[in-house]
């Protein structure tokens, strides 16, 4: 098995993850799936329905991104500088995510 193909299978197996926590914790509503979220901490979160459309976002942003990293980086194999910028810009976009989620994260909790 090819380098190229683990990598297909591992990000667009995360890509899928990501859709399918997107799915359970926006539509079904399965709160349970965040990180930190359970009885006792549901009392400090001021905005549920807030915080669930945020954490939906945030997985439906990553699956987007994991998805289409096998494709990018297909396109950059050529010359090691570009795949280098992709392999970082993936990297930006996430921490840009994690970001987001921190400073929004605040408008959710107490």
């Amino acid at each position: 098995m090819t380098a190229k193909l683990i990598e297909i299978f591992i990000m667009e197996g995360i890509a899928i993850l990501m859709f399918v926590f997107a799915y359970l914790i926006g539509v079904k509503g399965k709160m349970e799936l965040i990180a930190g979220y359970n009885e006792k901490t549901a009392s400090t979160v001021t905005d549920k329905d807030g915080l669930k459309r945020l954490i939906t976002r945030v997985c439906v942003l990553l699956g987007f991104g994991s998805a289409l990293m096998p494709i990018l980086t297909y396109f950059t194999s050529g010359s090691p500088h570009g795949l280098a910028c992709s392999i970082g810009g993936y990297g930006g976009f996430i921490v840009g995510i994690v970001g987001m989620v921190m400073l929004q994260a605040k408008d959710y909790t107490s």
